[in-house]
């Protein structure tokens, strides 16, 4: 009932009705109880989470927009921290950590807040002593953390894209610019190809994407000068767009650790999307906690390689177990705590 949910998207009522084929009616209320009992019983790994997210040294993040039916306006900050604005608007909100020992954490909320709003309340639990982190997103000022101090780069596939849509003619001039713009991910290739650390990427891309990106930075600079410069037409908006943003853009070149784009978070995004084009919204808050908590699981999980099914299965099994240490029943570490336990019982029938 939880992956169809809230992994394929399946909605309540669609399965109510393929449990008739079955010859056994389940309701909808009734799927939609069976899977608070799955998010009540891995809350605790769901907080884990979160405490271990918000000592990542990287994050990607990226919203889209949803729906509560019975969410009502508040009176919230405004995205820039400086006003308090009636807010209305629902969102969606992804973030994908990745801790320093490689494992990643992907978090989601649908709430009243956007995306910076999301990663300001998660670094909130950051310990203090840790140094400043990166963030990667688009531009828009949804994604903009206000209350810790980051380093923030923007997304190049966001920016190449503007220029993509300009290439329907063949215009060679567009078409040298995608060219151009594309030897950065072949970088990035080479060095997953290599394994190289983060220093000895950031030394690779230095010679080799940084000289890209400033090819193109000359080009549109002399474009932005010429007189046939159109800055309110499509073209002119992409060159401004790339030249406004050309630091943050270029941070993978000057900061070890900073990704080229955004399409991890993305590629994770589509999961919550998926569930909103079948059930097009969520009735109450508390159901949209319910999706918080559950699509969280089911996206970190879903990156680790294990059995989806048997994972929260086993988080139902041994909830208790999880309330006392839910550190022990991660994706990454469930599989050995579980051994352990079930070494531990059968060690006496040995002895015996």
């Amino acid at each position: 009932m939880v992956i169809s949910k809230f992994y394929s998207g399946l909605a309540y009522y669609h399965q109510s009705t393929l449990s008739t084929i079955f010859g056994c009616l389940i309701s909808a209320s009734t799927l939609y109880d069976q899977c608070e009992y799955v998010a009540n019983a891995v809350m605790p790994i769901f907080y884990e989470l979160r405490r271990l997210a918000a000592n990542a040294p990287s994050f990607l993040l990226d919203d889209t927009h949803n729906r509560i039916l019975h969410q009502q306006p508040e009176l919230r900050e405004a995205a820039n921290g400086k006003v308090l604005r009636l807010r209305t608007g629902i969102y969606s909100s992804g973030l994908f950590a990745r801790l320093s020992d490689g494992h990643d954490i992907v978090l989601f909320e649908t709430s009243l807040g956007q995306a910076g709003e999301h990663l300001n309340d998660v670094l909130m639990m950051r310990e203090r002593a840790l140094h400043v982190h990166l963030t990667m997103s688009d531009a828009l000022s949804s994604n903009h953390v206000t209350k810790h101090p980051i380093k923030q780069a923007y997304c190049n596939a966001h920016c190449r894209r503007q220029f993509y849509d300009l290439d329907t003619d063949g215009n060679e001039e567009i078409s040298w610019v995608l060219d151009t713009y594309a030897i950065i991910w072949r970088s990035e290739e080479i060095v997953k190809e290599r394994a190289l650390d983060m220093h000895q990427r950031l030394a690779y891309h230095q010679s080799h994407s940084l000289p890209a990106m400033q090819e193109i930075r000359d080009w549109a600079k002399k474009r932005q000068q010429s007189d046939e410069f159109e800055a309110h037409s499509v073209l002119g908006k992409a060159i401004h767009y790339y030249l406004r943003h050309y630091e943050k853009l270029t941070l993978f070149c000057q900061a070890p650790g900073a990704l080229i784009d955004n399409n991890q978070m993305e590629e994770k995004l589509k999961i919550v999307i998926r569930g909103r084009k079948t059930s097009h919204f969520y009735k109450t808050a508390v159901g949209a906690g319910v999706a918080n908590v559950l699509i969280s699981i089911i996206a970190t999980a879903y990156g680790c390689d294990i059995n989806l099914f048997d994972y929260l299965q086993t988080l139902q099994r041994y909830q208790s177990d999880i309330k006392v240490s839910p550190g022990q029943w991660l994706p990454w570490k469930y599989q050995q705590t579980l051994n352990t336990i079930v070494q531990g019982k059968l060690e006496p029938d040995k002895v015996a």
